[in-house]
């Protein structure tokens, strides 16, 4: 979500601007991508698109799998597949890099990066109940 100033404070209606831009982004072809990642990532696109867009994630790669994705070798072959660059991983996030003196910036986001969720605790390899009550609380608490 960009460089903000030093006073910038998140408020709801920033979070609303948010995710209004996370939905756009994931009705492009790269929200296969956000699916195969895993994790908190898929379930921002989850939320963003709901449950019935699931099995278009079988259906392939995007038509912007060569140009942005991986590329993978195996065999003697190369292939292709939707993936994720660290910047729109940070934006899918909500990620904000506020800026300090001397040329430094804190990073922020209203949801943990992939780092920090797969430090949490949270991360079990699917998502669990308890993943998903973590969800809730803290999209509700986003809210009030």
């Amino acid at each position: 979500l960009g460089h903000q100033p030093s006073s910038f404070q998140a408020t709801y209606a920033d979070y609303v601007v948010y995710e209004q831009l996370r939905h756009e982004f994931m009705n492009r072809p790269r929200a296969r991508a956000a699916f195969l990642h895993g994790g908190l990532v898929w379930r921002l696109a989850l939320h963003s698109l709901g449950f019935h867009h699931l099995p278009s994630v079988l259906d392939g790669i995007s038509t912007e799998a060569v140009p942005f994705g991986d590329l993978l070798v195996g065999n003697g072959s190369t292939y292709y597949d939707d993936g994720l660059p660290d910047e729109e991983i940070d934006f899918i996030c909500g990620t904000y890099y506020i800026d300090r003196p001397h040329g430094t910036s804190d990073v922020v986001s209203w949801w943990p990066r992939p780092n920090a969720w797969d430090a949490s605790g949270l991360n079990v390899g699917f998502w669990s109940a308890r993943c998903e009550d973590w969800f809730q609380r803290h999209l509700d608490n986003i809210r009030e």
